[in-house]
């Protein structure tokens, strides 16, 4: 589908955030983006409340949806309660309630944390070279041994792990996210 974003979002216009904009009561128009929606189903309705569940790619806004299906059904629609229940690689079945989490109880709390490398499984992993790593380390484009797509987003490890989130630039990869692990 297409979808307009809601004013009071992140995305920029002429180089600011429309939430900004929105704010200081800025006249705008957002222009409306590809969303990839794979189900809106209908869980439970009664009187003038539903319950949906929506599977969609990422950037979508949820609220939007709202919007936009009050609008067709001739009312205003709008989100009373919102849950993301997967996102990627993680799960809300398998997370811990904040309940169950011992701030005191560091060491087991850090037994359950996933490895970092759990969330970058949807990316491809190339290696850095000795050199490479210390230049990404620093922010600065590195070489790294693989390959990719020109500009693709990629992770960087090196004997330690994660370094970097970037993207490929023909032998080096350019970073935008680096870890300090």
């Amino acid at each position: 589908i297409m979808q307009v974003p809601p004013a009071f979002s992140a995305v920029k216009v002429d180089g600011e955030r429309a939430y900004d904009l929105a704010r200081e009561g800025e006249e705008f128009k957002l222009a409306a983006r590809p969303l990839w929606v794979e189900s809106l189903t209908l869980i439970t309705a009664e009187g003038d409340s539903a319950r949906l569940k929506m599977v969609c790619g990422k950037g979508g806004y949820v609220r939007s949806i709202a919007r936009d299906l009050g609008r067709e059904l001739g009312c205003l629609g709008h989100v009373a309660a919102l849950r993301r229940i997967w996102s990627g690689p993680f799960d809300a079945d398998d997370g811990i309630a904040f309940d169950k989490i011992d701030r005191d109880a560091q060491d087991w709390l850090e037994s359950q944390l996933l490895p970092l490398e759990t969330a970058l499984a949807d990316l491809p992993m190339l290696r850095a070279t000795p050199e490479g790593a210390r230049k990404i380390r620093n922010g600065n484009p590195g070489e790294v041994t693989g390959g990719a797509e020109w500009g693709e987003l990629v992770w960087v490890s090196d004997t330690g792990g994660p370094i970097c989130i970037g993207r490929y630039q023909g032998g080096t990869v350019q970073p935008e996210r680096v870890f300090n692990l």
